[in-house]
């Protein structure tokens, strides 16, 4: 954290809670924010030039233990359309020919490129807690959900177990020290036992759920047949015991106690419009949360139906933006799901969009209070974004319709990355 008073300077500042200002400085105070406007109302320390200043990204839902798949190394940003069964079959392979440590080499390299792309706060699905030693280490915020799976009785106590275990050892001061929180993961309808999420749900700790991803998840809710079931029996994980807790996805979080748990939902392209009420800030009981971690290329990828995020969000929903992981995604940079969904979709103001990628998934964490927005108090976690020597009556459009990259981040006031570290 840094110690001190720094000021700096940026073609354009964009608090997220304000509209963009011109010309703009925040105001570094012993690693939080203590002053932001136009630069005729302050002086400033560094001028960091033809930027924007925002505030640092948040990848609401990623997997940093997977790397690229083989078979996609030679595809460089155009990864074709594909079976989702079909990939899952790939990546369970790569995994199967992998090891613990290849899995915490991938971790610290993706730690490291999130970083680079301006991410300051993640929510990492990881095995059994493995990610938590390398980003408990890097300069960012976390929750680390801890993977929970298994149809059969037996697999589910043995990923139950080690989530525990690991959960186990992440006591407060840990948690205070790496910047991070520790959660679970019941992985999915079709591939956990309901008694795990119920479980889950007791633990009175944050939960993530991969939730209405594909429609194959319906039609094995629904009849317990299709593509998804002969998938389990192909791989000895069917149960032929098996009963869904509801025959909605939207069931397995906000039936009965599991609505009294926080849950962010990865994907959640086919949770039905009727149920969208539900997914509402104000529906949830006792002020628990529930939010939508759309991500968009990875969406693609599969060749999915049109995601509902603009009914979602016009409902109240609070929709934000996850990469997945790197074997179904390009990269691990927000900003470029933050692109793509611009160019996808241009009827989205870019105000929004860039609430989407950080106030929308702070708040998804509970983490609104201290950082996701420029605000006097908060954290001065920042991303730096080099912008295009151009001319935008709308600002926001310099960053949406641009290639530029983030050319630093600023975590607690502190440099992490990028040419200003060290000032």
């Amino acid at each position: 954290m840094r110690r001190g008073t720094l000021s700096l300077g940026a073609r354009y500042v964009f608090p997220v809670e304000g509209p963009p200002i011109p010309n703009g400085v925040v105001t570094i105070e012993e690693g939080r924010i203590g002053w932001i406007g136009p630069a005729r109302e302050h002086g400033v320390d560094v001028d960091l030039g033809n930027v924007a200043i925002t505030p640092g990204l948040v990848n609401a839902h990623t997997h940093l233990e997977l790397s690229r798949l083989a078979s996609d190394e030679d595809a460089g940003d155009a990864f074709e359309v594909e079976d989702e069964i079909a990939w899952l079959s790939r990546v369970i392979d790569q995994r199967r020919t992998g090891s613990e440590a290849k899995l915490r080499d991938a971790v610290a390299r993706n730690v490291q490129a999130s970083l680079a792309a301006g991410t300051t706060l993640v929510a990492d699905t990881t095995t059994a807690g493995l990610s938590w030693d390398e980003i408990a280490e890097a300069p960012l915020r976390a929750v680390v959900f801890a993977e929970i799976i298994g149809l059969k009785r037996y697999r589910g106590l043995e990923s139950n177990n080690d989530a525990w275990k690991w959960l186990s050892s992440i006591t407060p001061e840990r948690q205070v020290a790496a910047c991070a929180k520790p959660g679970l993961s019941p992985h999915a309808p079709y591939s956990t036992a309901d008694w795990l999420y119920h479980s889950a749900a007791a633990s009175h700790l944050p939960l993530s759920t991969h939730l209405a991803e594909m429609p194959e998840e319906l039609r094995l809710l629904e009849n317990r047949d299709g593509p998804l079931r002969k998938f389990l029996e192909d791989l000895g994980a069917w149960d032929d015991d098996w009963e869904p807790i509801g025959p909605r996805p939207a069931d397995y979080v906000r039936k009965g106690e599991l609505r009294n748990a926080d849950w962010l939902i990865a994907h959640g392209t086919y949770i039905e419009p009727s149920e969208f009420w539900q997914l509402r800030p104000e529906a949830s009981a006792n002020g628990h949360r529930v939010a939508i971690a759309f991500c968009p290329r990875t969406h693609a990828r599969f060749g999915h139906a049109p995601h509902p995020y603009r009914s979602l969000l016009e409902k109240g929903a609070v929709v934000c933006l996850g990469t997945d992981s790197l074997a179904s995604s390009p990269s691990l940079s927000i900003l470029d799901e933050l692109r793509f969904l611009h160019e996808r979709d241009g009827s989205l103001s870019g105000e929004l969009l860039l609430t989407m990628a950080t106030l929308f998934g702070a708040w998804a964490l509970r983490a609104e209070t201290t950082t996701g927005s420029l605000r006097v108090g908060k954290s001065a976690d920042l991303a730096i974004i080099r912008l295009p020597d151009r001319h935008e009556t709308d600002p926001y459009r310099l960053i949406l319709d641009s290639r530029e990259p983030v050319v630093a981040t600023v975590f607690e006031g502190d440099f992490v990355t990028g040419p200003w570290r060290g000032v």
